[in-house]
């Protein structure tokens, strides 16, 4: 494990997902304590002097500029709404700071690139928190596979419903289920699968409150060697309340997994293997972790050891640099495939309503 002081962390927005997504999984947790501390909190809207009071952050920034002039902050956690996300993740690695971003990374994949070229020649790390990712779950599914136990991997069947989502059962609602739920949906199916599928079909069920809304999404992958994949997205506030759920199927066996993502105590962290060779075999395991070491609190470690690993080597943040987190390359496929869906589905990507600062802005502008 690297260790190099700790890590000081300032935040852009008091967002509502806040205390649950960093500063309880630090609060509770002596070993992330350890490793970074909540120095700011950045919100120009007017709440951050009463957010900062409440949760114990020490310092209120009235400006995200303020916020990136302050030698002493390190690292940014950006949890601004989507259409500037990007703009301040690139001002905040332009001024040399590390960047864990809520997702999505950006609105659209050609926006990705641009941020993923500022963080190249920055020199700083940047992760996207598709926190189910990092989750030892998902770990121990994918050595599942590796290991054969179910076979020959043939299909994956995710099941997201709103109450999956950080951003919010209201906010989710005026996002849509592609951009509020897709983009972990389309992570977790990436990480299971080890390859790049590419999109089948894919229907969007408009909201009846806003026709520009996807309320609902069907989606169907493939991966180049014929591993299918199915999602099933819903904002739909009548399913607030169901699990997250997915199943594996191999030819030799099945997994299923229910809901690990809720945390705070909440998660089952359930895996169930059935094989179907010797009249069949039914085995449940529980991935060992403590109430308070949810996925948040694993992406928050991952982020804080990826930036102490390249820290010791000396590192520049470039794609093959990464070891703990993937780094934003992977986070520009994780959007090209949101976006190929979109389209799929006759929905149009979404555009930055403040663009990422110049040279940033354009694509092939970046230094060499």
């Amino acid at each position: 494990m690297a260790q190099v002081g700790k890590l000081r962390l300032g935040i852009f927005g008091a967002a509502r997902n806040v205390p649950f997504s960093v500063i309880e999984p630090v609060r509770n947790n002596p070993d992330l304590a350890a490793r970074v501390d909540i120095v700011g909190v950045a919100c120009e809207q007017g709440e951050g002097a009463s957010f900062a009071k409440e949760w114990g952050v020490p310092t209120s920034f009235s400006s995200y500029e303020e916020l990136l002039a302050d030698p002493t902050v390190e690292a940014v956690y950006n949890v601004l709404p989507i259409e500037m996300r990007s703009h301040w993740t690139v001002r905040a690695l332009l001024a040399g700071k590390h960047v864990l971003s809520e997702t999505p990374l950006s609105n659209n994949a050609r926006e990705a690139m641009l941020v993923q070229r500022a963080a190249e020649d920055s020199g700083r790390v940047l992760l996207e928190g598709t926190h189910p990712t990092c989750h030892p779950v998902t770990a121990r599914v994918r050595e599942i596979l590796m290991e054969g136990k179910i076979g020959g991997l043939e299909r994956i069947d995710l099941t997201l419903p709103v109450g999956h989502s950080l951003h919010g059962k209201t906010i989710c609602t005026k996002t849509g289920a592609l951009l509020g739920l897709g983009v972990h949906g389309v992570a977790i199916v990436r990480a299971l699968m080890g390859d790049e599928p590419r999109v089948i079909s894919a229907s969007a069920t408009p909201s009846k409150q806003d026709s520009g809304v996807d309320e609902a999404m069907s989606i169907s992958l493939s991966s180049p060697s014929g591993v299918e994949a199915h999602l099933d997205l819903s904002v739909k506030l009548s399913g607030a309340s169901a699990p997250t759920t997915f199943e594996v199927l191999g030819n030799n066996g099945t997994i299923h997994v229910k809901e690990w993502f809720t945390g705070r105590g909440k998660s089952s962290n359930e895996i169930a293997l059935e094989t179907f060779e010797n009249d069949g075999e039914k085995k449940v395991e529980r991935v060992d972790t403590r109430a308070e070491r949810d996925t948040f609190y694993f992406q928050l470690m991952v982020f804080v050891e990826e930036v102490a690993e390249q820290r010791l080597r000396g590192s520049s943040g470039l794609p093959w640099e990464y070891t703990k987190g993937k780094g934003p390359s992977d986070a520009v496929r994780n959007m090209a495939l949101v976006d190929a869906i979109a389209r799929v589905a006759g929905i149009s990507p979404r555009m930055p309503s403040t663009p990422p600062p110049q040279p940033y802005n354009v694509i092939g502008r970046s230094k060499l």
